[in-house]
This record gives structure tokens, sequence and C-alpha cells, in this order.
């Protein structure tokens, strides 16, 4: 059996809310507070969709270096969350909840998580859990996307990769528990990205500084995660053009609101146009190669390899065989060929490296613990009840999954 029916499974993500009922369809909701650009409106959430020019919005969001600090903010987007996957009564007491948190969430953070849990929601019950903690359950009772079912050999020992908007974390899960002294965190996200790729343009093209949204839009539309980066540099000095070249028009707002890749070079564009050719894997480069900005970490490859050697060797082996990616930074074309190739050219050459990539990997989290056994949901959930007599300090009483 599956959760209870009035189970609602929030995948508290920094960027986005993946949220809906248990057994469910999933919605994606914008995880914050958006101001326009002449200052007099104020979209929550997915409202964004009704904006009608994304020059240089000013965005606050719930979260801070990945953790949930901004309590106002994110009381506002989860009652939004709420409207939106079909919860109409002002109270949730006949309501559960099953919540996503980073690792390493402080006892502070976790202490507000559940005061706005059971003081302002209400809730009947609530279990939190990390993303990567739900990733190997074996759920060969519930219908999914056959893409989507986890086949490893040995799932009780998984290596999940989650690469998200403000950080990635390398997380070893070994019998259904975070392995905490050996994970790895490498603090390129999603958000440095497109910073880093703002600063880049406004250098070498436009001053786009204050353009947030336009600028993470042409991210996720043109870049890519190259095979070989100094094969790549050098054909994109290639004379006239670059077969890697894009033109990527900008928004004027008067013929549509977002951008757009040109494919016919001889087309005539009457907006502003951006050439972009290394810029497209130069971004993406630093989750492999942080030290190119002066980041002094490991890259994912490494930071995996450092995560497991804090094993033995056949665990070490059974964790490369179950690499698992989740997060948004992962559906960055060309992503899971260069992880595969450079985790195999880093592993003992008798060990297999097979590295699963979900069709969803932003919304899985959300798809597995959508789909979390009855039983363990039992056993580990709180109840108001108990946090009525035991307050916020319920949470070093009862385990994690």
């Amino acid at each position: 059996m599956g959760l209870p029916p009035k189970t609602i499974v929030l995948d508290n993500g920094a960027y986005h809310i993946k949220a809906g009922f248990a057994g469910g369809k999933v919605v994606e909701i914008p995880n914050c507070l958006t101001r326009s650009k002449d200052g007099n409106r104020l979209f929550l959430g997915n409202e964004l969709a009704n904006c009608n020019d994304f020059t240089t919005l000013q965005f606050r969001r719930a979260h801070e270096k990945g953790y949930l600090v901004h309590w106002s903010t994110e009381t506002a987007v989860w009652d939004l969350v709420m409207r939106n996957v079909g919860v109409m009564e002002p109270s949730m007491a006949d309501y559960s909840l099953l919540l996503t948190q980073p690792v390493f969430t402080m006892p502070s953070i976790e202490h507000n998580t559940i005061q706005l849990v059971f003081e302002e929601f209400q809730f009947d019950a609530y279990l939190p859990c990390t993303p990567a903690e739900l990733i190997p359950w074996d759920h060969g009772s519930f219908t999914m996307n056959q893409e989507d079912a986890y086949t490893g050999q040995h799932g009780e020992c998984v290596l999940v990769i989650d690469s998200g908007y403000s950080f990635t974390h390398i997380i070893p899960v070994i019998d259904f528990s975070v392995q905490e002294q050996a994970v790895k965190r490498v603090d390129v996200g999603g958000k440095l990205l497109t910073n880093y790729l703002k600063e880049v343009i406004s250098y070498r093209k436009y001053n786009m500084m204050e353009e947030t949204y336009i600028v993470n839009e042409i991210k996720e539309s043109v870049c890519y995660v190259s095979q070989n980066f100094k094969e790549d540099m050098e054909i994109c000095h290639e004379k006239p053009r670059s077969k890697l070249e894009i033109c990527y028009a900008l928004p004027d707002y008067s013929t549509g609101k977002h951008g757009y890749i040109v494919r016919d070079i001889n087309q005539k564009i009457e907006q502003q146009v951006l050439n972009l050719s290394n810029e497209r894997f130069m971004i993406p480069e630093l989750l492999f190669s942080p030290s190119d900005i002066e980041i002094r970490e490991a890259g994912i490859p490494e930071a995996v390899m450092q995560s497991v050697t804090h094993f033995p060797e056949n665990i070490q082996a059974m964790l490369l065989e179950n690499v698992v990616t989740i997060g948004g930074n992962c559906k960055f074309p060309g992503f899971h060929k260069r992880l595969s190739s450079e985790l195999r050219s880093l592993a003992p050459a008798n060990w297999e490296v097979k590295v699963f990539e979900p069709s969803d990997p932003i919304c899985f989290p959300w798809k597995k613990a959508s789909h979390m056994p009855l039983e363990h949901w039992n056993a580990n959930k709180i109840t108001r009840s108990e946090y009525s007599e035991h307050g916020a300090n319920i949470m070093t009483r009862k385990r994690r999954i």
C-alpha cells in the first residue's frame, strides 16, 4: 500500500517546488516572490507567468545557499502551492505532509520548519527526508514509467548526485540511509552558472547583469556539456563562423516575451541578437572544473571518487555501479556522457560504472516520494499530537527513514 490518500508530497527545492497528492500528478511552482521592473507588481510563485516584461526582475527566494531561511516568503508560497494542488480548506488538519530537505539541514531550520508545518498550516502528520533517501526504494508493486524504473543490481547501495540550484551534493545511500560521513558538496549549482553567464555576456556582448530571468532562459536553451573542452575551444576559432556558434534573439516584448534560437542565420531579425559560441559549454564546464573560476574544489567526478573512498572496496564498486543523477543541472545535453566517461577513467578497470539518468531528473525524487510504502510512513511520521506533547524537540526523538 502507498501513502494515505490525503498526503501532500512537497519537494521543497530552492528554485522550484514540486508538489502534489501522493500517487497523483505533480505541479512545479517557482519558489520565490518576484518584483516587476517598475516595482509596482509582485508575482508569487507561478503567477510570474502573467508577467509581460521579464527585464530587470527582482527575486526574493525563501532559501539562502540552499537552506530555508525566509519563513514569511515560504509561508506565502506554500499557501499558493496548496491552492494549486487543490486544497481549498483554510486548515490542513485533515492532511499529512511529506517534505524534502537538503542533507545537513541545521537543527534550528528543522525546528522552524516543524513549527511552520504544525502551527501555521496545522497538518495532521509530517515526515521530513532528503531527496537522496527516496531514490533506492523498490517500487515494483506500483505503476511507474518503465524508463524511470530504477533497476540497479545492488539497490542497497546507491550513489546519488543531486545537482540543483544552490549546490551539488554527492550522497551515498546504504541500506536506505544517507552516509553523512561520506557526503561531498561542490559549491556549483544553477544559480552560480546563471550568474557566471551574466558576467560573460555582459563583458563580451551586452550589459545583462540585471537580466537574471532572461539569461537563465538562455542558459537552459543553448548550453551543453562538452565531451572534449580543448577540441571545442579550437572549433570556436574557426572562420568565418564556427559550427558551434548559435544566434539567440533576445525578447523585445512587442513580438514576444521570450527569446529564441535563430535557426536560419540569413533570417532578418528585428530584435537584438546574441552570438554565442564557447559560452555554450564554458558555463556547464564549471560542474566538472570549478577551478576555472578559482573555486578551489573538486569537480563532480573527482568528488564522487572522494566520497566512495570512505567505504571498503566491495562497497565502492557497488556504489559506482548504481549512480543516479537528479536536479536541473543534469538536464544539460552531454552531462551524463561526460560524467560516465570521467568516472570510468577514474575507477579501477575491473569495476563497472553505471550512471542512471531519469527521464525527468527534476521531478524524479517527487515521484519516488509519492510512492513511499505505507509501512515507512507509519514507522517514521510525526503526528500533531506528538508535536503538541514534545514541541520541536520531537525532531531529536524520531529517527529518519
